[in-house]
C-alpha cells in the first residue's frame, strides 16, 4: 500500500514537529503538501536508498557514520546500508517515538555515551524500573551537558540531534535516560530483521523535514517549530 502523499501525487511533503515535553501547549505541528518543482531554500539533503523488498513504504537514508559529540563511532558499514535480505540500514519514521538501534550498534553508541557522561552519576534503580540504559541522576549539577548525536549522511550533510531531543528527561526529579530500544539481551542474531537504526520523531523535533519524492532525498534544517 502506498503512502497518502504518493496516492495524492504530491512531489514533496514536509512537517515541523513541536516539542510538547513538560508543557500544556496545544500548538499543533504542521504538514505541508507540495505539488511544485521549486527547491526549498536552506535545506541540507540526504539521499533515499532503494527500499528492501519487505519494507516498500518506508524511507531509508544513506548514512556513512554516527558521531557522539566529536567522537566518530566507526559503525561497521554492514549495519548502515540495507542488505538484499532486508536487514540493516537507517530508516526515518515519524511514527516511532525516540529511536531504535540493533544490539551491536546500541552497544557502540551507549559505550561512548557512558565515557562522555562519566562525571554524572548513573541511576541503576531507574534503569531497572524503566528498562532504559543508561540513566543518570543530575541532582546537584547546575549545568548539564549531553553531547550531540550526529548522523553523517552520504553526500556530506549532517543532522545534529541535541541531547534534549534524544534523551528522555524527568526534570522534576533531575533524572534522564537514553530511551532507545534495542534487541533482547539474549538475542544471538548478528542481524535482526528490519533496519539497524530507526530515527524516530523526537530526534527531529524543531527540524523542518522535507520528503522530496521527485528527487528521492530528505531535506532538513533546524528551526523553531
Amino acid at each position: 500500500m502506498f503512502s497518502l502523499p504518493m496516492q495524492m501525487g504530491v512531489k514533496k511533503f514536509a512537517y515541523c514537529l513541536n516539542s510538547h515535553d513538560h508543557d500544556d501547549t496545544r500548538n499543533s505541528s504542521k504538514l505541508i503538501l507540495d505539488y511544485s518543482d521549486g527547491e526549498t531554500k536552506g535545506l541540507s539533503y540526504a539521499p533515499f536508498l532503494k527500499n528492501p523488498p519487505d519494507y516498500p513504504v518506508y524511507y531509508y537514508l544513506g548514512v556513512k557514520d554516527i558521531r557522539i559529540g566529536n567522537k566518530l563511532l566507526r559503525i561497521p558499514s554492514k549495519y548502515l546500508a540495507p542488505g538484499s535480505d532486508g536487514r540493516g540500514g537507517l530508516m526515518i519514521d515519524s511514527g516511532f517515538a525516540y529511536g531504535y538501534m540493533t544490539r551491536p550498534v546500541f552497544k557502540i553508541v551507549t559505550n561512548e555515551l557512558k565515557k562522555q557522561m562519566s562525571k554524572y552519576r548513573r541511576s541503576l534503580e531507574l534503569e531497572n524500573l524503566s528498562g532504559f540504559t543508561p540513566c543518570y541522576n543530575f541532582t546537584g549539577h547546575k549545568s548539564i551537558k549531553i553531547p550531540d548525536l550526529i548522523y553523517q549522511f552520504s553526500g556530506g550533510a549532517n543532522m545534529v540531534v541535541p541531547g534534549k531531543n534524544y534523551f528522555m528527561s524527568f526534570p522534576e526529579i533531575s533524572f534522564a535516560c537514553f530511551p532507545f530500544v534495542t534487541d533482547a539481551g539474549t538475542n544471538t542474531l548478528e542481524f535482526t530483521p528490519g533496519p539497524s537504526i530507526i530515527l524516530g520523531n523526537h530526534q527531529h523535533v524543531d527540524y523542518y523535514v522535507e520528503f522530496d519524492l521527485k528527487n528521492e532525498r530528505l531535506g532538513f534544517r533546524q528551526q523553531t517549530c
